[in-house]
């Protein structure tokens, strides 16, 4: 069993038992593979929530992530009742998926966001249909997702082979010509909302990468509270031993402390046994 088979079903557990699945996994393995093992990321909830999605669901993933293909050929036709209709399609199986979805509203959207950008992007689909993301998606439409730190494990040269074409976020705004999505916008404004867009993502990057390092930082401290914990049992079992060993002593002690006023009348009956026997008794 290698890396990808581990991480295949350590990635299908639910979120609550995935520390202590991985650390099993690892337990079992050998060498460089149990480092590898121990080195994969708990999935954060909206990502959990996909994977368990995929395996519970399958068809109605591939029913989802199968509009993709359709809707870059829709656009690339500029075919708008094509787009229209296939914008609807998606909107009711995105909402088929999250109607059963038991998750806060911020872990939905993030979860409607990921489906949203695997329908767009070949190599998202991919990362979904993998089953192991270890954090949400997004796509803002223009650039390519970046999934090389969103599975746990790298997807195979075949998955990410075809690149994705730009696709636009939203079909209206994809069958309206440039003067009439933006009839106002000047040179200036565009440069200055694409430099707001750098910005912002920049910032969205930033705090990924510190969400990814504090959830890190949580696997760490809960690996170590699983260790203490072990800890914590052995002490109480050893306590438990040594109390028990305490009562014993002390009821040995109680038994021989009874014992000693008979053996010291018997002590002073010898005593005075052997005077008289001596001829010294008074």
């Amino acid at each position: 069993m290698d890396l990808r088979d581990v991480a295949a079903d350590l990635y299908g557990v639910p979120p609550a038992d995935f520390v202590a699945a991985r650390a099993a996994a690892a337990a079992g393995a050998d060498g460089g593979l149990r480092a590898d093992i121990k080195a994969l990321r708990k999935p954060t909830a909206s990502a959990a929530a996909v994977n368990a999605l995929t395996r519970r669901d399958p068809a109605l993933i591939d029913r989802i992530l199968a509009l993709g293909d359709r809707m870059r050929d829709a656009f690339a036709a500029r075919d708008r009742d094509a787009i229209r209709e296939l914008t609807r399609q998606r909107q009711r199986l995105l909402q088929t998926a999250l109607r059963d979805l038991d998750a806060s509203p911020a872990v939905g959207r993030e979860v409607e966001e990921t489906l949203q950008a695997a329908v767009i992007d070949p190599a998202a689909a991919a990362a979904v249909r993998s089953g192991m993301l270890v954090r949400a998606l997004e796509s803002t439409g223009v650039e390519s997702v970046d999934v090389s730190e969103a599975v746990a494990v790298p997807l195979d040269e075949s998955e990410l082979a075809a690149r994705p074409r730009p696709a636009a976020p939203d079909a209206e705004a994809e069958t309206a010509s440039p003067s009439e999505a933006a009839p106002h916008e000047s040179a200036s404004e565009r440069r200055e909302r694409q430099r707001v867009v750098r910005a912002a993502e920049r910032a969205l990057e930033r705090a990924r990468s510190d969400a990814d390092a504090l959830d890190d930082e949580l696997d760490a401290e809960v690996d170590r509270r699983a260790d203490l914990e072990a800890e914590r049992a052995s002490l109480d079992r050893r306590l438990q031993r040594t109390e028990a060993e305490l009562a014993e002593s002390k009821a040995a002690e109680r038994a021989l402390r009874k014992r000693i006023p008979e053996l010291q009348r018997a002590v002073r009956e010898a005593e005075r046994e052997l005077a008289e026997a001596r001829g010294d008794a008074p």
